[in-house]
């Protein structure tokens, strides 16, 4: 054709160009539309049945090798699953040989042995090896849904790969999650090599693999390649829906991939979580965590308050050990501290040459006054210290006596993700109040030993079947402490509402009796109204089991007791001592001085040792249904029994404190955070009532056998004296002012 494109072909040259008998090469393909085309019924048919079973390739093609991954994953819509999410395939197609263009691009020269391929193609992006995957593994983990359980590994250097896939492999074992491994990267190796270089076992690593590469990989420029990972998590997002992208630190992995990782996960809003350089074992915990808990990642956020007591200086050594614990991959705390009137000058030069740059840095506040006050006055005052800016804000109190592991912060953000944000425990998080580093070892009237449950008093035979050597488990108490709590954000400020409404309440009574005080004096005041919040909900906080190496110690020297409990009486208060009713006390004060406590000092956590091997259970937290419930006195109860039990109480505390007077077959409209359901204030109407739910009405008057009968009994509350009925009575008839709500 070239040669006889050459011909002369002018007619001045005395040819005409019909001499050279020029035909086309071949026939074109349009020339049957030129002929009249008759269609048949067989025809009609052929064509429609060759549209089906091209429709049906595209469908359902290529799924065979990833059906037998995802088929036999079970629908759990309630609490985690007791099997396998994913079944290790038979057979694994990866002939990639055939996939796709092979060897460089147009106008590239092959590289000489030994040489890298030129990073400068520039074409059209082609993902030949990515659909398949995609499609046959989107309706089996339900990818087209906005919410699901898939989990996203991406990385692109072999660095990553051997960094990421043992941490995939993890997650995948303890079947919480749909866990997908996608390559992005430049090198052109198949993914069966990629995954045996690394020694993984596919029998056991139950994963999803995804070649997200594009055509000619190896030759793409940086833009290209960026391009690349933007449009394979396009395609990703659209088939799976990822809830979180995870992927490894910056500085391991390529440029192109990073940029193009942050870059469309942010547009998307899919959380990013980057694991920090050679730092993963520190990160297992995570693949304990199900996606609902990892898609909350970046949310939450913790506020450290400590309260320094006068001539303490042994803050200074829980300083030390806030300052040298582990965040790595994480957003470390901001710290409040509230500094006596009386401040060492040891421990002011200290807080001077301390340095804590993160999240808002440390903040101080030092009173004024040192006088005493009263139990009321000091909850109030504790209280007005932290207030969350919302349900993601939650507090962490430690006291100055604390000494910490280089654990702690992990361990806090990992049980934070497990029990408040999960999807498998999101029924189960409405009763939980906190969770205490801490194990007590007394009940709060700080005498009588605590007998602490074992994995045979678990609601559950799956952990004393599988770590038979392990005896201790952690549990749910219905107990305040205030030696290193994390506080949830909600129930602080539903705290918070508590305290307005029952010292609203207090000042407006005409006459009220001092109530038995049920918490020790060598726990803060405030702890008494905690105690009091929690019974009427049914809150409880989590406390670990016993380990040899605990989260934190609690150092027995330099101790201070709460100042409300402290302070030196004068000369006229030994000679004629102040009744609670005549100081305004609500709780009844301890006759004579509070021994100080004997805590049993060990070794904290060592930092040496990862997170997941450190805690029982292989690191795993049970969920709280599992766990054994205890009441305020230690006493054991069916997790079931406690809602009717903290009903009875609430309706108890109504009427007695809160002034009310509940119509038969309603109750007072609850508000999400607030506690104002709780009083009464005499201007009530039919609009702040509400029916009961028949099924509610029929639970809670159900016949009771006699030990509930007598646990409820015993939990009802208890004033020194009987409140007198004129009292409530003139309180609720008198129409008050109610606290503002939220206030």
């Amino acid at each position: 054709m070239f040669a006889k494109a050459l011909l002369p072909g002018d007619e001045e040259l005395g040819k005409k160009d019909d001499d050279h008998k020029y035909k086309p090469a071949r026939r074109s393909g349009w020339a049957i539309w030129n002929h009249a085309f008759r269609w048949r019924r067989r025809r009609t048919l052929l064509a429609l049945a060759g549209l089906f079973v091209v429709y049906y390739y595209l469908s359902h093609g290529g799924a065979d090798e990833y059906r037998e991954v995802l088929d036999r994953q079970p629908r759990y819509p309630l609490g985690r699953p007791s099997t396998n999410v994913y079944q290790a395939p038979q057979t694994q197609n990866y002939d990639d040989d055939d996939d796709g263009p092979t060897g460089p691009p147009p106008g590239i020269h092959q590289p000489k042995h030994g040489e890298s391929p030129p990073h400068v193609y520039t074409g059209d992006i082609r993902f030949y090896r990515l659909a398949a995957s995609l499609r046959a593994s989107s309706s089996m983990s339900e990818g087209y849904e906005k919410i699901n359980r898939n989990v996203l590994f991406a990385m692109s250097s072999l660095r990553s790969v051997a960094t990421l896939l043992p941490m995939a492999c993890e997650m995948s074992q303890w079947n919480r999650n749909h866990v997908h491994v996608a390559f992005m990267g430049r090198e052109d190796i198949p993914v069966k090599d990629l995954i045996d270089i690394n020694g993984i076992d596919q029998e056991k690593c139950r994963v999803v693999w995804h070649d997200a590469r594009p055509d000619y990989t190896e030759y793409s420029n940086d833009a290209r390649a960026e391009s690349a990972v933007i449009g394979a998590l396009t395609h990703i997002q659209r088939f799976l829906h990822p809830q979180v992208a995870i992927m490894d630190d910056s500085s391991s992995e390529d440029e192109f991939f990073t940029n193009g990782m942050r870059s469309k996960t942010d547009k998307i809003r899919v959380p990013l979580i980057e694991v920090p350089r050679d730092r993963a074992e520190d990160l297992m915990w995570l693949t304990r965590l199900d996606a609902g808990s990892l898609k909350r990642w970046h949310d939450p956020s913790v506020d450290v308050l400590i309260q320094v007591p006068p001539h303490s200086s042994s803050v200074l050594r829980l300083l030390k050990s806030i300052k040298e614990a582990d965040y790595s991959g994480l957003k470390p705390p901001r710290i409040t501290l509230e500094l006596p009137a009386e401040l060492d000058v040891s421990l002011k030069e200290h807080l001077e040459k301390f340095e804590w740059d993160h999240s808002g840095g440390l903040i101080l506040r030092r009173r004024i006054m040192s006088h005493g006050h009263n139990q009321e006055e000091s909850a109030i005052r504790f209280l007005e210290l932290f207030y969350p800016v919302s349900s993601s804000s939650h507090v962490l109190l430690l006291s100055p006596q604390a000494q910490l592991s280089p654990h702690y912060f992990h361990f806090i953000k990992y049980a934070l993700l497990e029990y408040k944000y999960s999807s498998f425990g999101a029924s189960d998080n409405a009763g939980l109040m906190g969770v205490s580093l801490e194990l007590p070892s007394v009940l709060l009237d700080g005498k009588t030993e605590l007998t602490l449950p074992s994995t045979r008093d678990m609601q559950t035979t799956r952990y004393e079947t599988l770590y038979p050597k392990i005896k201790s488990s952690p549990f749910m108490w219905q107990a305040p402490s205030s030696h290193a709590t994390l506080f949830l954000g909600d129930k602080w400020r539903e705290l918070h509402s508590f305290l307005t409404h029952r010292v609203a309440k207090h000042h407006k009574a005409k006459k009220t009796t001092p109530r038995k005080k049920l918490v020790s004096e060598i726990l803060p005041a405030w702890s008494e109204y905690m105690l009091e919040m929690m019974r009427v909900r049914g809150y409880s906080i989590w406390y670990p089991a016993k380990h040899s190496h605990p989260l934190v110690t609690i150092h027995n020297e330099l101790y201070y007791g709460p100042e409300e409990f402290t302070a030196s009486p004068t000369a006229d208060d030994k000679e004629s001592p102040a009744q609670p009713s005549e100081t305004g006390e609500v709780f009844l004060r301890a006759e004579g001085q509070v021994k100080p406590p004997k805590y049993p000092e060990t070794d904290i956590m060592p930092g040496s040792v990862p997170l997941h091997l450190a805690l029982p259970f292989e690191g795993d937290l049970p969920e709280i249904p599992h766990l054994p419930h205890l009441l305020y006195d230690g006493q054991q109860i069916d997790i079931v029994n406690v809602s009717t039990i903290a009903k009875t109480y609430a309706d108890t505390f109504r009427e007695e404190i809160g002034g009310c007077k509940i119509p038969k077959g309603k109750h007072k409209k609850m508000i999400a955070g607030e506690a104002e359901d709780l009083f009464c204030y005499g201007d009530e109407d039919a609009s702040d009532w509400e029916d009961d739910e028949t099924r509610e009405v029929e639970l809670f008057d159900a016949p009771m056998d006699d030990e509930l009968e007598k646990v409820i009994e015993d939990a009802l509350p208890s004033a020194a004296t009987s409140t007198s009925t004129s009292t409530s009575t003139s309180t609720k008839q008198s129409a008050t002012t109610r606290p503002t709500a939220g206030a």
